[in-house]
């Protein structure tokens, strides 16, 4: 399904060929659905001029030193993930004082696929991390969300909350361009990110899996339908 992709990602595209040659409607598309199940997406995204969160890019199987990619870069703070995950799944942060302890850490990870090592963010714990849901071209509503007191992760499984939130017109601006360099027509979108030097940095572009916060916004659930009703014809 769409919650577990990122753990069973060939069957998952597996079962989105087989709906292109059935010729059964799939939203978003599913060329949108691929590229979107690896988070070199990004890079498509900073190449299109958007910004986005400094990331170094680890292949599977090939080794590689989190001590000295962290001396290299300079960060002293970072979080490790899967190229290919969702909902904060085997996500860690680091720093060069753990870097070697954490180094069987991330051996095990490339043993199972591509990694990704980000600087982290402070913005994250406050002000918060921005998600701006989009139906169509159009925005419908945002939301705040926040970790834990001691965590980085947002999402409520590790203690995460969200509060509706009216994100000013730089960042929403920042979100419709990140969008807008998408190379197809999307249904719903999620764009995530912080504020940093008065831009939004994006963090995830959510076109699979995204909890869109219907609940957080009244109109939001109608505005869907609506959208999903004209993209069905």
């Amino acid at each position: 399904s769409c919650w577990d992709y990122h753990q069973r990602l060939n069957e998952f595209l597996a079962w989105l060929g087989r709906l292109e040659r059935g010729g059964v409607p799939v939203w978003n598309p599913p060329g949108l659905l691929r590229w979107n199940s690896h988070k070199a997406y990004l890079r498509d995204l900073a190449a299109a001029g958007i910004p986005t969160v400094p990331t170094r890019w680890l292949t599977r199987g090939k080794p590689a030193s989190l001590a000295a990619l962290l001396r290299r870069v300079g960060w002293d703070d970072a979080v490790v993930k899967p190229a290919v995950s969702a909902s904060a799944h085997e996500t860690w942060r680091t720093s060069p004082r753990s870097a070697t302890q954490d180094q069987a850490r991330l051996d095990a990870l490339l043993g199972q696929g591509d990694v990704m090592v980000q600087v982290y963010f402070s913005e994250v714990a406050a002000p918060g991390e921005w998600s701006l849901v989009f139906f169509g071209d159009r925005f419908s509503h945002a939301t705040l969300k926040r970790p834990a007191a001691g965590d980085f992760r947002v999402q409520w499984e590790y203690g995460g909350s969200a509060v509706a939130m009216s994100p000013p017109p730089h960042l929403l601006g920042d979100a419709q361009r990140a969008l807008a360099a998408v190379d197809g027509r999307t249904v719903y979108a999620r764009v995530d990110g912080v504020e940093r030097g008065g831009r939004l940095i994006v963090t995830e572009l959510e076109l699979i899996e995204p909890h869109l916060f219907l609940g957080w916004e009244p109109t939001a659930a109608g505005r869907l339908a609506h959208v999903l009703a004209a993209a069905l014809g």
